[in-house]
């Protein structure tokens, strides 16, 4: 999730956690947005009256977080991208499908419901949504639009001996942001977002028996052959991210790119020696 606020944890074996903001914010007015951007932020307006716009840029990319109240009186958030395209919007409970606010019920309890965000992926629409529990502790966890829970954001001490074992041995010292429990076909692996001794960001993905499952690299850190195939597929669209997916046990390998071209997500794999393996769902 882009503009994730992480939530700070106790860890073992000496580890700290912390937040690290290397984007560049500034707030800007409407007319200074692109017109794709303006066309967006005035649809999702409506009648409502515009706040604040915050452009935030990391590595030439950007995105404009734009606040406003909403015709209700009601405060709502949403992202544009710098294509126009709308990331993810903020909506009430009773403006979510009834699957979906039947299990968000179901894991609020007794907490209390903090934000829901709407997020279009081309064809595929998800919930994040944000809670603090009864204990007072803040839980992140992603809804899929018929209600199934697809993710949610766990504490260390929460996983698997194994997979806790093997994030010490990627993070080496470094500082853990935060680790994302996947629910994927009854299949449970962990998304973490990390930062390097060296200041790097880390993110990578360790499957349910503690194997390191996929990492994401650079396009630098591509094979010559896949980069040339990665290039020639986006063309003139936008890199969002390349994972290094581990294959097998022998070292084998693949990347996993996603890129958005025409304003829609263009997400694709390609082998280590070049070879394009086809378009992702």
């Amino acid at each position: 999730m882009p503009f994730k606020s992480f939530v700070f944890l106790s860890l073992f074996c000496g580890m700290t956690v912390a937040v690290f903001a290397d984007d560049q914010s500034k707030t800007v007015a409407l007319a200074e947005t692109p017109a794709a951007v303006q066309k967006t932020i005035q649809a999702q307006t409506g009648d409502g009256k515009l706040g604040d716009i915050d452009k935030t840029s990391n590595d030439g990319d950007s995105v404009y977080d734009v606040a406003l109240t909403a015709k209700d009186g009601q405060e709502r958030d949403f992202t544009v991208a710098e294509d126009g395209t709308l990331l993810n919007a903020e909506v009430a409970l009773a403006e979510t499908p009834a699957p979906v606010q039947k299990s968000i019920k179901t894991l609020l309890g007794e907490g209390e419901l903090e934000s829901i965000d709407k997020k279009s992926d081309g064809s595929e629409i998800t919930y994040d949504v944000e809670l603090t529990a009864k204990d007072g502790r803040e839980k992140d966890f992603t809804l899929a639009d018929n209600g199934t829970l697809l993710s949610m954001e766990v504490a260390l001490s929460e996983t698997p001996d194994v997979v806790q074992k093997n994030i010490a041995e990627q993070i080496n010292g470094g500082n853990l942001e935060s680790i994302d429990k996947n629910f994927d076909d009854k299949k449970i692996s962990y998304d973490v977002e990390a930062t390097a001794k060296d200041g790097r960001k880390k993110s990578f993905t360790v499957s349910s028996d503690g194997k390191l499952s996929s990492v994401e690299v650079t396009l630098k850190e591509t094979t010559p052959a896949a980069q040339k195939t990665i290039k020639a597929r986006i063309g003139d669209g936008k890199m969002i991210r390349i994972d290094k997916s581990f294959t097998d046990d022998l070292g084998g390998f693949k990347y996993e790119i996603q890129s958005r071209k025409i304003g829609r997500s263009y997400d694709f794999s390609v082998g280590q020696r070049g070879r394009f393996l086809g378009m992702d769902n």
